[in-house]
């Protein structure tokens, strides 16, 4: 991969990478900018074109624009060579050694799960009692309902894979993808549909929520080639930018308090998606910040899985402090609903 690496250094100069995400201002031979994290009140962030290299003085870090990518948003060395091969119009498949199948496979999935969560998309606008618990009784804007790509899963039949199959993809491809269920059936069926986005912004999976009182309340996709439950974090990548800005993070129980969070202007919120979370989960975040707020549930296992995870905090040295007046609401949701304003105080004031 070495190869790869030189080759798109070659074709990135590191003040266009930079630049991306923080104002440079040429000084000299170097660029200066801000640190976008938040800790210089001058500008102390310098980039040399000459050496190819980055250096945040106030921060004391530094690299080349793979620690810059991998360090700015969260994310692993093998993520940051692919979203940096994609700018520099790399094929890495040519310098792998490395399965060009599993590359293929990959991709096809991800083309399916973009394709499904246009047509839940769609299937969303054309079903009036769906329309009104979203935007009624979940009480969300349009706005919100673009940003997360909110949809709907029809009841009917196999709906999608009948689009999908229809579209050339076959029931291989839409199993390995996790749209199918053990009986190669449509998994998801009268559900609010959230898509999980990773950090290049797409789908790799789903959290589905009933609209009436049946159960499962909630399904999620199964652990997939693109979707692993231990290391995704819920709405991060609508959240990161928000992060890097005002230097914390809000971690949530439920996907719905993250969008509940984001539309009530606390776009610093972000979920462990259905399971409990893991120093995995913790790295990721602390790669963006070191001020980590906990907001979890009220009862007795939200109480535990606080107290677990600031033992974890601890032992990873993150500034760790929790969010715990709801005023009586169950959540952050909950309290959402009664006064958005009393949730931006609460992350505030956390302890």
């Amino acid at each position: 991969m070495n190869d790869a690496k030189e080759e798109i250094k070659a074709r990135l100069s590191v003040e266009d990478v930079v630049g991306q995400y923080i104002e440079l201002k040429r000084a000299g031979r170097t660029f200066k900018g801000r640190s976008p994290w938040g800790v210089d009140k001058t500008p102390s962030f310098m980039v040399s074109p000459e050496k190819g290299i980055w250096h945040d003085f106030s921060a004391n870090k530094g690299g080349d624009i793979f620690s810059f990518v991998m360090e700015v948003e969260g994310i692993s060395f093998p993520e940051a060579l692919e979203k940096l091969a994609a700018q520099a119009g790399v094929e890495l498949k040519k310098y792998s050694g490395g399965d060009a199948k599993i590359s293929r496979k990959k991709a096809r999935m991800r083309e399916a799960l973009e394709l499904a969560t246009k047509y839940y998309q769609v299937a969303l606008t054309k079903n009036k009692p769906v329309c009104e618990y979203v935007f009624y009784k979940r009480n969300m804007n349009r706005e919100t309902v673009k940003e997360f790509r909110i949809g709907y899963s029809p009841k009917v039949g196999d709906a999608l894979l009948k689009f999908l199959r229809g579209r050339g993809y076959s029931v291989d491809e839409l199993d390995s993808a996790g749209l199918l269920n053990r009986f190669g059936r449509d998994l998801f069926k009268g559900r609010m549909m959230v898509p999980f986005i990773d950090t290049n912004g797409q789908v790799i999976g789903y959290t589905a929520r009933v609209l009436d009182k049946s159960e499962p309340k909630y399904l999620n996709t199964p652990d997939t080639l693109l979707f692993n439950k231990s290391r995704y974090i819920f709405g991060f990548y609508q959240a990161k930018e928000a992060i890097r800005r005002d230097g914390f993070v809000v971690i949530v129980e439920g996907n719905m308090d993250v969008i509940s969070s984001h539309q009530a202007g606390v776009k610093q919120t972000v979920a462990t998606s259905g399971t409990a979370m893991t120093e995995q989960h913790l790295k990721i975040l602390s790669r963006l910040t070191n001020d980590v707020r906990l907001a979890y549930d009220g009862d007795d296992a939200g109480v535990k899985a606080t107290e677990r995870a600031i033992n974890m905090a601890g032992d990873l040295g993150i500034n760790l402090t929790v969010i715990s007046d709801y005023h009586g609401a169950k959540d952050p949701d909950e309290l959402i609903q009664q006064d958005p304003k009393l949730w931006r105080e609460a992350v505030q004031s956390s302890k």
